[in-house]
C-alpha cells in the first residue's frame, strides 16, 4: 500500500473526518472548435484548454487549486449515484449555474454538451495543494497529496432536461448507455447520406447556401416578411469567397457595411481544428436586414438568419450536384460528361473514381 493511500485511508476511517472537497471537470473536446464562433458575439472565451473544471466552493476570491489545476467558483452539483437492486445503472443529475444566460448560449451552438465527459472528483481539505492557503506554512489541515482522493466517479451527458436563467440540468449516463455509439463505428445506410455536410472527405461540396434542413430554399423566395430576397451567385464564385461574419456588417470593397441586408450569405469557420470533420464551415443567409449585427448572430437568431443545412436524402444531394443549380455549383469542377450525383450516387460509392 503506498504512503498517499495510508494517508487517504487514515482521513476515512477518523472520528473527526476532514472536509471532503468536491471538485468537477467537464471534458469539451470534441466541441471545442465551436466555442471560437461566440468570442465575437457575447464575449465568452473559456480559454484553449479541452477541459473545463468548476469547484461548488469558493476560496476567499480564488479558485480551488488541486493537483495542480484550477476549479473556478461556479455553483454545480450532481446527484443520484445510489445503485439499484435491480441492476439498472444510475443516471446522476448534473445542476450547473448559469449566470446571466452564459451557458444556454453555448449549449445553443455546441448540441447541448450531449457526449461529453463529466468527472466528479473528491478529496479532503487536507490533501489541497499548498498555492490554496496565504499562511507562509502552507496548508493549515495536513500535508498535501495530489495522490490521496476517492475514486472519480465518471459520466456523460445525455440530455438536458431542464433550463432556465438560473440553471441549466443535465442527465449523465455511463459509457454502457452512452447513446450514439456503434460498433462498427459506422454504419452505412442505404436511403440516408451519413457524409459530414461541407465537409472535405467524402460530401466535397463547397457550393452556395441551397436550403435549409427541413427543405426551406435558401435560392429565392425566403424573406421574412414577405417572402422576397434572392441569393447572388455572380458574387461569390465559390463558398471559399464567402466573406465571414463580423459583429459590424458586411465589408464590401473595402467599405464596413454598418449591418446585413436581405440575400447576404456570411460563413463562419471553425478555427484550428485538426479534425477534417470537425472543420467544415457553415453558410447562413439573411433573411431580414438588420443594422445591429452583434444582437443577432447566425448561430443563435433564426428571425434573421437561416443556415444552409442538409437533409441527407438523394434529393438533397442531387440539388447541390445536378445540373440544375449550375450556377451555384458549377465551381465544384463537375465533369462536363457527367450528369447527376458526383460518384453516380450519395457521396463516397465511387462509381467514379475520387481524385
Amino acid at each position: 500500500m503506498s504512503s498517499s493511500d495510508q494517508n487517504f485511508n487514515k482521513s476515512l476511517f477518523s472520528i473527526n473526518p476532514d472536509v471532503i472537497i468536491d471538485l468537477f471537470e467537464v471534458d469539451f473536446s470534441s466541441l471545442q472548435s465551436n466555442f471560437d464562433e461566440l468570442k465575437d458575439v457575447y464575449g465568452v472565451n473559456l480559454g484553449a484548454e479541452s477541459v473545463y473544471r468548476f469547484c461548488p466552493m469558493i476560496n476567499g476570491s480564488n479558485p480551488v487549486i488541486w493537483q495542480g489545476n484550477s476549479y473556478q467558483p461556479l455553483p454545480i452539483s450532481m446527484s443520484g449515484f445510489e445503485q439499484k437492486s435491480d441492476g439498472t445503472l444510475p443516471r446522476p443529475k448534473l445542476k450547473i449555474a448559469n449566470p446571466q444566460g452564459l451557458f444556454s448560449k453555448i449549449f445553443y451552438s455546441n448540441e447541448d454538451f450531449i457526449g461529453c465527459k463529466v468527472s466528479r472528483k473528491r478529496t479532503y481539505a487536507r490533501f489541497l495543494d499548498d498555492e490554496n492557503f496565504q499562511q507562509d506554512s502552507g496548508n493549515p489541515f495536513g500535508s498535501p497529496d495530489p495522490n490521496s482522493r476517492f475514486n472519480d466517479d465518471v459520466f456523460f451527458i445525455n440530455r438536458k432536461t431542464s433550463e432556465d436563467k438560473n440553471f441549466i440540468e443535465m442527465e449523465l449516463v455511463s459509457v454502457l448507455e452512452l447513446e450514439e455509439s456503434w460498433v462498427p463505428a459506422r454504419i452505412i445506410l442505404a436511403d440516408y447520406c451519413n457524409w459530414t455536410y461541407r465537409c472535405e472527405i467524402g460530401c466535397g461540396y463547397k457550393g452556395l447556401a441551397i436550403e435549409t434542413a427541413d427543405g426551406k430554399t435558401l435560392t429565392e423566395g425566403f424573406g421574412f416578411k414577405d417572402s422576397s430576397g434572392k441569393i447572388d451567385p455572380s458574387k461569390y464564385s465559390s463558398s471559399e469567397q464567402v466573406p465571414e461574419w463580423n459583429k459590424l456588417g458586411l465589408n464590401e470593397g473595402g467599405i464596413q457595411q454598418n449591418g446585413y441586408r436581405l440575400g447576404d450569405v456570411v460563413k463562419i469557420s471553425p478555427i484550428s481544428n485538426k479534425d477534417a470533420y470537425k472543420r467544415s464551415v457553415s453558410l447562413f443567409v439573411c433573411i431580414q436586414d438588420h443594422n445591429d449585427p452583434e444582437r443577432h448572430h447566425p448561430f443563435l437568431d433564426k428571425e434573421y438568419w437561416l443556415k444552409d443545412e442538409c437533409s441527407k436524402t438523394l434529393e438533397a444531394c442531387q440539388k447541390r450536384f445536378s445540373r440544375e443549380n449550375a450556377d451555384l455549383i458549377n465551381f465544384n469542377k463537375i465533369d462536363s460528361t457527367h450528369e447527376g450525383l458526383r460518384f453516380g450516387g450519395f457521396p463516397g460509392t465511387e462509381r467514379y473514381s475520387i481524385e
